[in-house]
């Protein structure tokens, strides 16, 4: 935490007094007092986070019922930092080798001035020179001044060479840190931070074209913890990875998949109708149910797996975590109505 950031921290006080309006909020709410909850809360009675104020606000205003999944997606959109202290070391890289270039040319440039004026004392003591001698004086000066300079260029060369190369390195890996921070370490598929930021980035481009279709779609697997109950939790993260490459199989183009928590999956899928998007799903749920899994070693079967899906299809000016909402009751439609099937929402 920078000096900075701490001197925003609230002093006892102030946090006692946000403590006390925030608990009884929750209450209101039905949200429980986790400290995941409590931090969305916290900065909402603050007032410190205005997008995070801004999107409570409007849940407020609508009515939408604080569920344990909207009380997660909060806390991820908004608070949660995705690992990103390697980005922040890079990026601290990154300043020391401008600031480091910065000093070369700013000593270069010290050189050049003086270069400069030695050039000017020549050219005005030429004319008043009385003899050979006296040029040939100034001559030795100048040239010894052209080596120091020629010198400093052929360092500063070789000095950015080598800058270049730590740069282009910085950079890479730079962008490596930022993709582990937006990857699912069991799946490989983007984690929940990195859906949010595709549907916001899909969002914002279908919006400038009309007529553009676009979906969320929810997936879960059933019965997921009758699978770690009766196998175990490793057996029960091969099923988890298994789902998961199904559905990086089945996608293509513009769709991201991503693992959105536990044994929940979620679907970006632009320029994809509702229709669509129902018939990608039941192919994926029909792949998933036709396989036959076995615990390794035993090859003793693990039974049918089967996922339901919630599919919702992005209205106009409709906010984000809304058509997640809608897609995630399908979903729950779907459960209801039996599971192992797809159900699109209203």
């Amino acid at each position: 935490m920078t000096a900075q950031e701490k001197n925003l921290l609230p002093d006892l006080q102030t946090s006692a007094e946000l403590l006390r309006m925030a608990i009884p909020l929750m209450r209101e709410h039905g949200v429980p007092i986790t400290p995941q909850n409590y931090s969305v809360w916290f900065h909402y009675v603050s007032g410190d986070k205005p997008k995070l104020t801004a999107h409570m606000e409007q849940i407020l205003n609508d009515g939408v019922a604080f569920t344990e999944q909207l009380n997660e997606s909060l806390y991820e959109k908004h608070l949660s930092e995705h690992n990103l202290e390697k980005v922040d070391e890079i990026r601290q890289q990154v300043l020391a080798t401008l600031q480091e270039t910065s000093a070369s040319l700013s000593h270069t440039g010290t050189e050049a001035e003086t270069y400069g004026k030695t050039l000017e004392v020549f050219d005005e003591t030429c004319h008043n020179a009385e003899s050979l001698g006296d040029v040939y004086g100034l001559m030795k000066s100048v040239l010894a001044e052209t080596r120091r300079m020629k010198a400093s260029v052929d360092q500063i060369q070789r000095d950015f060479a080598v800058k270049s190369a730590e740069m282009e390195q910085l950079r890479e890996e730079l962008e490596h840190a930022r993709q582990m921070a937006s990857i699912d370490a069991l799946t490989g598929l983007v984690n929940r931070g990195a859906f949010f930021d595709a549907l916001e980035e899909k969002i914002e481009c279908i919006e400038s074209v009309e007529d553009t279709p676009l979906c969320v779609v929810m997936i879960d697997i059933d019965h997921f913890k009758k699978v770690n109950d009766n196998f175990g939790h490793l057996v029960g993260d091969k099923v988890i990875r298994f789902v998961a490459k199904t559905l990086q199989q089945s996608i293509k183009g513009l769709d991201t998949a991503a693992r959105y928590g536990g044994e929940e999956f979620a679907l970006v899928l632009p320029e994809t109708p509702a229709e669509g998007a129902v018939i990608l799903c039941n192919r994926i749920r029909e792949r998933i149910s036709g396989t036959n899994l076995v615990r390794a070693g035993t090859r003793i079967p693990l039974g049918q797996i089967t996922v339901s899906a919630g599919v919702a299809e992005y209205r106009p000016g409709e906010d984000m975590m809304e058509l997640v909402r809608r897609a995630d009751e399908a979903l729950y439609q779907s459960k209801r109505q039996g599971r192992n099937q797809v159900q699109a929402a209203a």
